[in-house]
């Protein structure tokens, strides 16, 4: 575990006085976030960070000050200075630091922290503040939420945030959530190996590195890493643990070393897989791997190969610069998945109502129409933006819902089906969009809470592919990740949506319902009649 509270148990065996900074609170724009923290002596800063600058040096002679009169300090940092200030800082907000004189009355507490990362488990530390004549500090940790603060640890951990609260009797609590880092499990203890290690240590990934050869996998030629395994590799990587948290990068010596390593791990719900090679030698394997049975193609295309991000890398070092890039942004991107992802709503309704005779998403519903209800319930749920596929009675529909805040798009295609209308509607989708909701404008039976159903399952899951259900039985909404955009959109008129299920199976995840009009949509004049008796009798 590298946190700041590991370094503190090791740096007060070492240092009699040492003193822990943390940054409680931030307005505005700092150099740190809420949270950070720096050790430091009465000689100066011993690790961490606060942020760097004139804010730290500053810190660093408080804490000098408050290790030589013994006393905890709570203080607010001023970052407001004017440009044409030379000693001063301008980034335009404010900090909070605490300055913590005895960190190490805690060390049980620490230690506790340490064993429940260990273990794989996170939680919260929980730091108490009064300020009376003197600041008192009292720390707790809790690895789930309970107590009277059991709804703001609960936040704390789901939402990976720090909270800074005061509490009824006038004293201040700090919230902190503390995770078990991501594993980074290297296969080849070359040069590239080594530099990646190097790299990934400092972004904060527990580094195990595996290879055959004892000369290479050893603590002087690989000082970085946390741990080190001498065995044959693909064996080694078989019976490493893996969890949703690790990530595997295979950069060993040579192509049959590499296919061995992949082999070992592709069946595995990791977070990431990357392997090192030209696109020849990864075409070539990937053949290799379907011919022989050892993978699907949507398993073996979820390899991040060749690895890295594209930043025309030629050196060693460029090489790793460029691998934990994409380590860095694969993390961010699954914080930012389970923290609130950003999904567009395509709600499809340029179908020519034949079966009905009439344009029948026009017909009353609810309180409005057949599209109209839809419209409603999906704006009033968790959808960032709604994108509306018109095609047939384009005219009519369009004037029903212009004044909606939606965008609405005309597929003048609709005759090829379905499909058109979902690539019509993919094509208005923003960069920005981490998922995209597929809704049938004939199915306005679909409440905000089932949109919301999926949307969270989305949120919370390892999968890629939400598929509402009820009864275990598949309906919509469906949501998919924004990766299989390209790839639907360039599927024949003759597919359907259901070939990116039947592809990527794996990455399907279902969520039951309550609603069981999730599997039914309104196609003709008694479909129609039904749905308003069922919906008559649920007002």
């Amino acid at each position: 575990m590298k946190n700041i509270y590991s370094n503190l148990i090791l740096e007060s065996a070492k240092n009699e006085r040492i003193v822990l900074a943390t940054i409680l609170e931030t307005k505005g724009s700092v150099p740190q976030v809420q949270g950070a923290s720096a050790i430091f002596s009465d000689g100066g800063l011993i690790t961490g960070t606060l942020g760097g600058g004139i804010l730290e040096a500053d810190a660093t002679r408080k804490a000098a000050e408050a290790i030589k009169g013994y006393s905890s300090d709570i203080y607010e940092f001023d970052l407001n200075a004017e440009i044409s200030s030379k000693e001063a800082a301008i980034c335009g907000g404010t900090a909070l630091i605490l300055i913590d004189v005895k960190p190490d009355k805690y060390r049980d507490v620490y230690k506790t922290m340490e064993k429940s990362m260990l273990d794989g488990r996170p939680g919260v530390l929980l730091t108490t503040i009064a300020k009376q004549n003197s600041i008192t500090i009292k720390r707790q940790w809790f690895e789930s939420a309970q107590g009277e603060y059991s709804q703001k640890i609960a936040r704390c951990l789901d939402e990976k945030i720090c909270l800074y609260t005061e509490a009824s009797d006038g004293t201040t609590i700090f919230f902190e959530p503390v995770f078990p880092l991501p594993e980074l499990i290297i296969a080849g203890a070359g040069h590239i190996g080594k530099a990646v290690a190097h790299l990934a240590n400092l972004l904060d990934f527990e580094v195990t590195v595996i290879d055959d050869r004892p000369e290479y996998a050893n603590p002087q030629n690989i000082p970085d890493a946390d741990h080190l395994i001498v065995d044959n590799i693909g064996t080694a990587v078989h019976e490493a643990a893996r969890t949703a948290n690790t990530y595997i990068v295979i950069v060993t010596r040579g192509h049959k070393d590499d296919a061995e390593a992949l082999r070992a791990c592709l069946d595995s719900e990791v977070a990431y897989i990357g392997m090192i090679g030209s696109k020849r030698k990864i075409s070539l394997m990937r053949e290799e791997f379907m011919s022989e049975g050892w993978a699907t193609a949507s398993r073996f295309d979820r390899v991040y190969a060749p690895i890295g991000l594209e930043i025309e890398s030629k050196t060693v070092q460029e090489i790793a610069v460029s691998i934990c890039a994409q380590l860095v942004q694969v993390r961010r991107q699954r914080h930012d998945k389970r923290k609130s992802p950003s999904v567009t709503a395509i709600l499809l309704g340029a179908g020519e109502s034949k079966r009905m005779g009439k344009p029948k998403l026009l017909l009353p519903f609810g309180e409005s129409t057949m599209i109209g209800t839809l419209i409603g319930n999906t704006l009033n749920s968790s959808v960032e933006k709604i994108i509306v596929v018109l095609g047939s009675n384009y005219n009519s529909l369009h004037q029903t819902i212009k004044d909606y805040p939606v965008e609405i798009v005309n597929n003048s295609r609709y005759r090829d089906g379905m499909l058109s209308s979902i690539q019509c509607g993919l094509k208005a989708v923003p960069d920005s969009a981490d998922a995209v909701m597929i809704l049938l404008g004939d199915q306005p039976m679909i409440g905000t809470s089932e949109m919301d159903k999926v949307n969270e399952s989305y949120r919370d899951s390892e999968k890629d592919i939400i598929i509402a259900t009820h009864g275990n039985k598949r309906g919509h909404p469906i949501i998919f990740g924004s990766r299989y955009i390209s790839e639907i959109g360039g599927y024949p008129k003759d597919s359907s949506l259901r070939d990116l299920l039947q592809k990527h199976p794996e990455d399907i995840e279902e969520t039951e319902t309550d609603n069981s009009g999730i599997l039914r949509d309104i196609d003709t004049e008694t479909d129609y009649q039904e749905e308003l008796k069922h919906h008559h009798n649920h007002d």
